[in-house]
């Protein structure tokens, strides 16, 4: 009785699952199969053709990620590319603004040395005349 559920049950998911469609498919037998052994052989024949369609459709689900992920490493590639040459600018511009700078920087020291030199200058000048007039003075 036990066997006879077994073949009973295992004929109803037999039905109940539908063939994967391949170039290699053979059409489905109508009559039930006579032997064991012909029952065990179209089971293993439908749970390769399972696996062979798992198969494929893993694959393709694999390429699939791997398309998306080559597009958003591409994305993001483009994005970094973008900041590296908007950080390249910006680096380029305040190296020119430095330099900009120093060059204002050492006219301004050019400018205070020669001020300098005349304040100097006008100071000696003053010193002699001050001499000269308490020299006249006496």
């Amino acid at each position: 009785m036990g066997r006879r559920q077994n073949k009973n049950s295992l004929n109803n998911r037999k039905t109940n699952m539908t063939l994967p469609e391949s170039r290699d498919s053979t059409p489905e037998r109508s009559e039930k199969p006579n032997t064991v052994h012909e029952e065990e052989m179209d089971l293993k024949n439908y749970i390769s053709k399972m696996i062979e369609t798992f198969k494929e459709e893993t694959r393709k689900f694999l390429k699939e990620i791997e398309g998306k992920a080559n597009k958003k490493l591409h994305k993001m590639e483009e994005k970094t590319n973008q900041k590296i040459q908007e950080i390249n600018k910006s680096l380029k511009e305040s190296k020119e603004t430095q330099e900009k700078t120093s060059k204002q920087v050492k006219e301004a020291l050019e400018t205070v040395q020669s001020m300098k030199a005349e304040l100097d200058t006008i100071k000696k000048t003053q010193n002699e005349v001050m001499l000269e007039m308490e020299r006249l003075d006496k």
